[in-house]
């Protein structure tokens, strides 16, 4: 795998102390960011409906994952059923500028049916997008590098992935138990597709490029092998 793309993987999406120390508050959107304006830091009782600031690069871990505050009628320390496990964010908006979503960034988000991905976006981090129960489609952005382990997770209404030509790696667990999903299209820029990445999927048809005939199905399962499908 390229060092290039790999560097961008790295860059830190949690948010820190000293961003923390100087954040900037959005009081209709109940958000706080970087004192540059770059990292959308946390969230807190936000709305259902919510718009992130032009000029954010970094959505930061965690930022609109589910809290256990958010589950009606439950006490703190309480155990919360999975069911009940569910952010409160409905709709959000991403600017173009946005380049990293970061770790769990909308982790259990189980109300959101569909999302616009930044044009700019670089990486998904892992479990991005985990147990968003009622995400229905996908379609990455045409300079998407990585999408990171466990990132669509549990999606389990994702019917629809759509993965451009930039995308040169797909995590372990990325799609594991996408049980909608049945058919995809891989292009031939990929370097890893991690263990797992699409297990516990009804996947009928992998669609991939003759000219990646000899590099992608190797990297793929014996059981999945049998799933692909020339363009």
């Amino acid at each position: 795998m390229s060092a290039g793309w790999l560097e961008i993987t790295r860059l830190e999406t949690r948010a820190s102390s000293a961003d923390l120390a100087e954040d900037v508050w959005d009081n209709d959107n109940c958000c706080c960011y970087s004192a540059d304006g770059e990292r959308l830091l946390d969230a807190e009782n936000y709305p259902g409906e919510v718009h992130v600031k032009d000029g954010t690069k970094v959505i930061c871990d965690e930022v609109f994952a589910f809290q256990d505050y958010m589950a009606e009628d439950r006490r703190l320390g309480e155990v919360i059923p999975d069911d009940e496990r569910v952010s409160l964010l409905d709709k959000v908006y991403l600017p173009a500028s946005v380049t990293h979503i970061g770790r769990a960034a909308f982790r259990e988000c189980g109300w959101m049916k569909s999302i616009k991905l930044p044009k700019d976006l670089l990486y998904i981090a892992e479990e991005a997008f985990q147990s968003c129960w009622e995400l229905r489609s996908l379609t990455c952005p045409s300079g998407l590098v990585a999408i990171g382990e466990g990132a669509f997770e549990d999606c389990c209404s994702l019917g629809k992935v759509k993965l451009d030509k930039a995308l040169r790696s797909i995590g372990d667990g990325a799609f594991y138990a996408c049980e909608s999903l049945e058919e995809i299209v891989l292009p031939p820029s990929l370097e890893y597709i991690g263990e797992d990445a699409f297990g516990e999927t009804p996947l009928k048809r992998i669609f991939i490029s003759r000219s990646s005939a000899d590099i992608i199905p190797p990297m793929l399962p014996e059981r999945l092998r049998r799933k692909v499908r020339m363009l």
